[in-house]
């Protein structure tokens, strides 16, 4: 292989491999850590609004009384549900293998940009491979991660009644 094919390799690895993939794990880190902050905002309204539910339940208005009941019996039941949403999906801990990944992705892309310039032929090669493989083995690492990931996320245990 010539220098310029090797360039053009690295051209179209880097366009449609790396920068596909970073990109794409970008979007999902975004999508999961704003999952995460809009489940947090929810939590502390209902905390709010059962707090709030039973400051008002003093009150002499009839209908306001009851809502007030209402809102203090049911939030706590929605904030349990959340909770337990935001466990079994696992927004946080989704965003952080993302953003671990990028950072791996990162570092290997260091490894081809601090290395390329004045390179003889030869060596442009190995520096190629190295990043190449180095790029591979964050994709593998990655991909291991998801299984354990699924492993620490265990469903709940039914319970025979």
């Amino acid at each position: 292989m010539s220098q310029p094919d090797d360039v053009q390799l690295l051209e179209l690895y880097q366009k449609h491999r790396y920068e596909d993939q970073i990109t794409f794990y970008r979007k999902r880190r975004k999508e999961f850590t704003k999952a995460e902050t809009q489940a947090t905002f929810i939590s502390f309204g209902l905390i709010a609004l059962t707090a709030l539910g039973g400051a008002l339940q003093a009150v002499d208005v009839v209908w306001l009384k009851y809502a007030s009941l209402l809102a203090a019996a049911i939030c706590p039941v929605l904030f349990t549900a959340l909770a337990a949403y935001r466990t079994l999906y696992g927004f946080e801990e989704q965003a952080k293998l993302y953003q671990d990944t990028i950072h791996n992705l990162e570092l290997s892309a260091d490894i081809i940009s601090d290395e390329s310039e004045g390179l003889s032929e030869a060596e442009f090669v190995e520096s190629l491979k190295k990043y190449i493989d180095d790029v591979e083995g964050v994709f593998l690492t990655e991909q291991g991660q998801w299984g354990q990931l699924a492993k620490d996320l265990k469903p709940p245990e039914v319970v025979d009644r």
